[in-house]
């Protein structure tokens, strides 16, 4: 408790950084669930884009089969002499099979309809403009899809155009065979997946158009947004995911997104940044400040322990001083006295220095006390220590109390000559007061003083310097006052209780 008064400020800091280090960790643990909140949503993101890009690779798949077989079927020589229901039923008898499928149609080199699955014939139709028909005119590319188009055979219907090229033998274009598919179709396979509100979900083209989005945006389906800031990712990898805000609405979203197999096509799953940090937060606003809170009381704590044992340090110090201290004078008094003398003594000894005292004693102060009264009395006693207190100035020199109107000086490592130089200066010192005093044969406040000098020897004897101090004050008083005398002992000195007489045995 005691090195804890006498540092408050290590204990304070202490007990702060304690306190700042339960938040740190707190706050540590909760951005680790925050991470784990995000990679959570990641992760079930994958397994949803996962299950969008399985079934688009397997629908998709059976549609190439019915491309490829058209195409097969219509470079087979024997299709052209078939009545043209057999030929229709051979080309497109299984497009029935698939859902979401419109139309089916087989256009020449020129972008004419030559075989639809319907079996009506469209004789101002002509593909020849359309994006599919053109890629495939150039090279085969296998299957192609189309950007969404408005089918000018089933009255602007929104769908896309899978198609593949139908080359001759020598290797020359021969035209197209042609499924068209509902954006319906993608609609319905986003049903089968849950996002949150702010979410959303879509399928692209690898060249970035939007063939179909959830929510649904007539703005976006069909539009070129590969230029967009949180588009670009998806479109130089084949899988991955990111945070990404969309810089229609500003709402940051997970994007999490797979290139499905053998296709054109890339399936996204984007949950909103706050839906899936929503538990997360409620967790944050609870515990946050809570440590906070407790962090806070524990720095508070330390300083406030710091403090208050620093308050009683400086109380207990306090006491202690005036426990030693006179209270009129601000001297030590007569038991920090007999302390000092006693450390003193061993130290002199231990070292072999000489140990002076002095004892100074106020001349006629009972005559002063009676004539001027006991409160200019205090004034005389609190100025004769000022007095002593500043002809002895050496930090190690000691002035006390000793009792009534007298006072001791302790004056360690002094020989002779300088403890009587000191005691002269005391002397004069208190003279120069002025201080008027009728009673004295000197007409002012004066003092007479007893010194004595030894080099220690013996462990005991710091009583008897001090008492033989005392005896040259009477000394000093009998010989007419205003006076300095001392005397110098070998070892330890006389102690003047041994010279009283005895008394007679009966």
């Amino acid at each position: 408790m005691q090195w804890v008064g006498i540092h408050p400020f290590i204990v304070g800091t202490m007990g702060t950084l304690v306190g700042a280090a339960i938040v740190a960790i707190v706050l540590l643990g909760l951005m680790q669930q925050r991470r784990q909140a995000i990679e959570s949503t990641q992760q079930q993101s994958a397994a949803l884009v996962a299950l969008m890009s399985n079934d688009l690779e397997a629908n998709f798949g059976i549609y190439d089969l019915l491309l490829v077989d058209a195409v097969e079927s219509i470079r087979d020589p024997r299709t052209v002499d078939l009545p043209p229901d057999i030929r229709r039923k051979l080309l497109f008898s299984r497009v029935a099979t698939g859902a979401y499928l419109d139309d089916a149609f087989y256009a020449d080199a020129t972008g004419h309809i030559v075989e639809s699955r319907d079996g009506e014939t469209y004789p101002g139709l002509n593909v020849a403009d359309r994006d599919y028909f053109m890629a495939q005119r150039d090279r085969s590319v296998g299957m192609y899809v189309s950007d969404p188009i408005r089918s000018r055979a089933r009255d602007g219907h929104y769908s896309i155009a899978l198609s593949r090229r139908v080359s001759n033998y020598d290797g020359s274009f021969d035209g197209v065979v042609l499924l068209t598919l509902r954006l319906a179709y993608f609609q319905q396979l986003f049903d089968r997946v849950e996002v949150d509100p702010q979410g959303t979900m879509f399928i692209m083209l690898s060249d970035g158009t939007m063939l179909a989005r959830r929510p649904y945006s007539e703005y976006e389906v069909g539009a070129q947004v590969g230029a967009r800031r949180d588009i670009q990712p998806m479109l130089k990898t084949g899988s991955g995911s990111f945070i990404g805000v969309d810089p229609e609405d500003g709402i940051a979203r997970i994007h999490t997104f797979k290139r499905v197999p053998h296709t054109s096509l890339i399936a996204v799953v984007a949950p909103s940044l706050d839906g899936a940090l929503a538990a997360w937060r409620h967790r944050l606003w609870i515990y946050a400040p809570m440590a906070m809170v407790f962090g806070l009381l524990i720095a508070a704590s330390s300083w406030m322990l710091a403090l208050s044992m620093r308050g009683r340090l400086e109380t207990q110090k306090e006491f202690e001083r005036l426990s030693v201290t006179d209270g009129l004078t601000g001297l030590f008094n007569r038991r920090a006295l007999d302390q000092r003398m006693e450390s003193e003594w061993q130290r002199a000894r231990r070292q072999g220095e000489p140990l002076s005292v002095l004892f100074v004693d106020i001349d006629r102060f009972k005559l002063f006390n009676d004539f001027y009264g006991h409160s200019e009395g205090d004034k005389v006693l609190a100025a004769v220590a000022s007095a002593i207190r500043a002809a002895s100035r050496r930090a190690t020199d000691m002035v006390a109390r000793y009792g009534g109107e007298e006072f001791a000086v302790v004056l360690p490592a002094t020989n002779f000559d300088g403890a009587v130089i000191i005691a002269e200066a005391v002397r004069r010192e208190v003279a120069s007061l002025g201080i008027v005093h009728e009673h004295s044969e000197y007409g002012a406040v004066t003092v007479s003083i007893g010194s004595a000098t030894c080099v220690p020897r013996e462990s005991e004897g710091a009583q008897a310097l001090l008492r033989a101090a005392d005896a040259e004050l009477y000394a000093a008083k009998e010989g007419g006052r205003n006076k300095v005398k001392a005397r110098e002992f070998e070892g330890a000195p006389p102690d003047p209780r041994d010279s009283l007489p005895t008394l007679p045995k009966a």
